[in-house]
């Protein structure tokens, strides 16, 4: 009989991802509070849903650079150190975020120049904790320990939002932008307490430069269902994105205001929160790629239902009052939520099937391209849907991208059918490195 709630062997079984999961909780929630409360800002300075879009767009080329050398970092350096130092980089830019806050500049230019520059050290972070996981619990665990960190960051995807809009809509912007960098201490911390994650020596020549990076490119190219579940990923994210059509949405067709927003923000991370909780019977599905192009498929799905509730709302009178807009919003969030459950579920086995298929000397690099992946398209995704509700509306920008996604992945798989038809092989039950 499938097993019901989330397995939860890893944090009993290993004090260090323990640790690590602790320290991730609470630097993502402040995190993600510190994200949507720069959109609001941005939205509010400028009104406009492509500036908001825009943050994808200027965050993209960074998270390029930063995922693509800080992969080849953490497979040359001491990973702890690594993560450690990019976290540490982090953190200054959070109290500089809060500072202009306080300094009440109100330029956009200075959010953007901050959100760049987060962008090229947030890849660098996490292709060193990604490279960490592996090592830090048995293999036949590492989809229980992939499903409890995405359950971190959907928490705080959750929580994040819903938070950042009631704290920035009741003491403001600069008392928001604080909590992130208190959360932040934690995850620091849990970085500190991790032993040296010095990379496995293969005994081959160490290359530099771009030719390390074509290392993991050429393992991309050359593993068939590893492409496959980037490419579908690329295709779901660019199409599908909700935060750049929030602002405008909450303010004149669903009404909630800021409050709203955070309230519309949430919903797909609770959908998601929820299916990971409810996530045992993960560990029965043979065929995961076939689950994992289905996802995609299903975040598409989603966002075309999100668009049909926005065609029927447009036009109507609105309320600023969250209590008096609840009925439209809670209409709204149910696709989200579907789309943030069909994403994490997928998810599992999107960080599964990777970290599998790439050999230890190699798994830094790899995490840094899945990176510019599942990163990456979603910031090209915010400015292409950003672009696209100026130009169409928010209504027919979400109907025609999840159409697309829908699409285009089924395309793809009729060309290359490998991560349809992929079903794991048995592996050993080893674990790396010792409790301390």
């Amino acid at each position: 009989m499938p097993k019901l709630f989330m397995d939860t062997a890893p944090l009993k079984t290993s004090p260090e991802f323990r640790r690590i999961w602790l320290g991730g909780m609470f630097s993502t929630v402040g995190y993600q509070i510190t994200a949507v409360a720069i959109a609001l800002e941005i939205y509010a300075l400028t009104g406009s849903p492509a500036a908001v879009g825009l943050t994808g767009l200027v965050a993209l080329p960074s998270m390029i650079i930063g995922g693509l050398y800080g992969g080849v970092i953490a497979d040359r350096y001491d990973r702890r150190k690594v993560a450690l130092t990019a976290s540490i980089g982090m953190w200054v830019l959070a109290m500089l975020v809060a500072l202009q806050a306080w300094l009440a500049l109100e330029q956009v230019w200075v959010l953007y120049a901050l959100i760049a520059c987060e962008s090229l050290l947030q890849p660098i972070n996490q292709a060193a904790r990604g490279a960490i996981i592996p090592r830090l619990v048995k293999r036949r665990l590492l989809p229980a320990a992939n499903t409890l960190m995405m359950s971190v960051g959907t928490l705080g995807m959750s929580l994040g939002p819903l938070l950042s809009g009631v704290l920035v809509a009741i003491v403001g912007y600069r008392w928001t932008y604080l909590i992130n960098v208190f959360a932040f201490m934690v995850g620091l911390w849990a970085l500190y307490k991790l032993p040296p994650m010095l990379p496995e020596e293969t005994g081959e020549p160490k290359v530099r430069g771009f030719r390390s990076v074509g290392q993991g490119l050429a393992f991309v190219k050359g593993n068939k269902v590893v492409g496959m579940s980037f490419l579908v990923d690329i295709l779901g994210m660019l199409f599908a994105q909700v935060r750049p059509l929030v602002p405008a949405l909450a303010a004149l067709t669903f009404g909630g205001g800021e409050a709203g927003a955070g309230f519309l923000l949430a919903a797909a991370p609770t959908g998601a929160l929820l299916g990971l909780f409810f996530s045992g019977f993960l560990g029965d599905i043979a065929r995961q790629g076939r689950f994992l192009t289905l996802s995609y498929a299903g975040w598409g799905g989603g966002f075309m239902v999100f668009g049909l509730v926005v065609l029927a709302y447009e036009g109507l009178p609105v309320s600023g009052s969250l209590s008096e807009s609840l009925l439209p919003l809670l209409l709204a969030a149910l696709p989200l939520a579907f789309m943030g459950w069909a994403d994490a579920l997928g998810g599992v086995y999107r960080s599964t099937i990777l970290q599998t298929a790439a050999p230890d000397s190699l798994r830094g690099r790899l995490q840094g391209l899945f990176i510019i992946t599942v990163a990456g398209g979603p910031n090209l995704g915010f400015a292409l849907v950003g672009a696209s509700a100026e130009l169409m509306g928010s209504a027919a920008t979400a109907l025609a991208g999840g159409a697309l996604v829908i699409v285009l992945i089924a395309l793809a798989t009729l060309l290359q059918p490998a991560l349809w038809r992929y079903i794991p092989e048995p592996v050993p039950d080893t674990r790396q490195i010792s409790s301390v």
